[in-house]
C-alpha cells in the first residue's frame, strides 16, 4: 500500500495549541475508513500543525486531500529510501499481454500446472475451504466478470478453485501490470510470461483508464471469463477500499453478467507486509450473477456491485445467535 506524508494547518477558530489540532483524531478515522492506517503523527512548530505518515489505497488518497473545515492539507508521497536506490537501477516498463496464453499449447501446459500453481497451495493453507452458493453459477452459460475483495495474495488461487470447472477451464486473472509485468526487474523470480502461462494473468494498470480494459474484453469476445479485484490492490482490516468502474464498463459493453465473490480468512493466513504464512479456515461465498442493461451507468453498477460483495460479506459474519434454555417449569404437586 502505498505511503504517504499529509502536513495539516488549522483553520478552525479556537485551535491555540497545535496539540489541539482536530487532525490528530479526525485524519485517523478518515484513514482508517478508507481501508488505510495511520503509521505515525507528530505535532510540529511551524507553517504546518500536523504530521501524519500514512498507509492508504491510492484510489482512496483524493478523498483526503479536500480541505474540510478545521484543516488544509498537503500531501508529500513517501518512499523507503533504499527501495528507492533500489528502483533507480532497474527499468519500469512493462510487457504484456501475451495472447499466445489462450492458445492450445499454452492451455495444455497450464493444465499440467495446474495442480503446482493452484491446487497445492489452496489445499495446503486452505484447512479447512468452505465454498457456498456454486450453484448460484447454474444459470450463467457464456462468459463472465468475476468480482472478488482482495486481501492475500492467495485470493486468485482460492477463487480460481472454488469455480466449477467449466469456468476454470476458461479464466483469465487480472493483475498489476507494476508489479506482476515488469520488465527487466531484479529479484522477481517470477517472470511476466510464467504469469501468463502457469496462471493465466494478464496486465491490467490500476489507473490505465479506459485502455486497461482492452485485453478483457478481447477475452470475453473470445468466450472466455475474467477475474478482477475491484479494489485495485489489497485491502486491509476487513473495510473494502473505493472500488473502480472497470468491471462495470466490461459488463455494460460485452452484456456478461458479474459475480460477486466475498472471500474470508485469507488475510489470516498471510498478514499484508509478512511472508509467514499459516493454515487457517477459508470460506468463499459465490453470490447471485447481476446483469446491466446496455445504457446503465458505469458509476451506479460499479455502486450496485459494491453493495452485493457488503451482503456477501454481512451474510458470511452473520453473528450466531446462542439461545439460552429455559428452566423447566414443574407444576404444583
Amino acid at each position: 500500500m502505498p505511503r504517504f506524508v499529509i502536513l495539516s494547518k488549522s483553520l478552525a477558530d479556537g485551535v491555540r495549541e497545535p496539540a489541539d489540532h482536530p487532525d490528530l483524531e479526525s485524519l485517523r478515522t478518515e484513514v482508517e475508513a478508507s481501508g488505510g492506517r495511520v503509521v505515525d503523527q507528530y505535532v510540529l512548530l511551524g507553517e504546518y500543525d500536523v504530521c501524519s505518515v500514512v498507509d492508504v489505497p491510492e484510489v482512496e488518497i483524493a478523498h483526503l486531500l479536500t480541505t474540510v473545515g478545521h484543516s488544509e492539507r498537503l500531501l508529500l508521497p513517501a518512499i523507503d529510501f533504499a527501495l528507492f536506490k533500489r528502483l533507480l537501477g532497474q527499468a519500469a516498463e512493462t510487457v504484456g499481454p501475451h495472447r499466445w496464453q489462450v492458445s492450445l499449447p499454452a492451455r495444455a501446459a497450464r493444465r499440467a500446472l495446474r495442480g503446482h500453481a493452484y491446487t497445492k497451495p489452496v489445499r495446503r493453507w486452505c484447512q479447512p475451504l468452505t465454498v457456498v452458493g456454486r450453484d448460484n453459477l447454474d444459470a450463467v452459460r457464456g462468459p463472465a466478470v468475476f468480482i472478488a475483495n482482495h486481501s492475500s495474495h492467495l485470493d486468485a488461487q482460492v477463487l480460481h478453485y472454488a469455480v466449477p470447472n467449466r469456468f476454470r477451464k476458461r479464466l483469465a486473472m487480472a493483475a498489476a501490470a507494476d508489479r506482476f509485468f515488469v520488465k527487466g526487474r531484479k529479484g522477481i523470480t517470477k517472470k511476466a510470461a510464467w504469469n501468463s502461462l502457469a496462471y493465466n494473468m494478464f496486465p491490467i494498470k490500476r489507473s490505465g483508464g479506459r485502455a486497461a480494459l482492452e485485453h478483457g474484453e478481447w477475452l470475453l469476445e473470445r468466450g472466455w471469463s475474467v477475474v478482477i479485484f475491484p479494489e485495485g490492490g489489497r485491502s486491509t482490516g476487513g473495510k473494502f477500499a473505493r472500488f473502480r468502474v472497470g468491471p462495470a464498463l466490461l459488463a455494460i459493453e460485452r452484456q456478461v453478467p458479474v459475480v460477486p465473490v466475498y472471500l474470508d480468512g485469507l488475510a489470516a493466513i498471510r498478514p499484508k507486509g509478512s511472508k509467514a504464512m499459516q493454515a487457517g479456515p477459508v470460506t468463499v461465498r459465490i453470490g447471485t450473477p447481476m446483469s446491466f442493461a446496455p445504457d446503465s451507468d458505469p458509476a451506479d453498477a460499479t455502486h450496485s456491485l459494491y453493495k452485493a460483495l457488503t451482503q456477501l460479506r454481512d451474510e458470511v459474519h452473520v453473528p450466531i445467535r446462542v439461545v439460552e434454555p429455559r428452566p423447566a417449569v414443574l407444576a404444583p404437586t
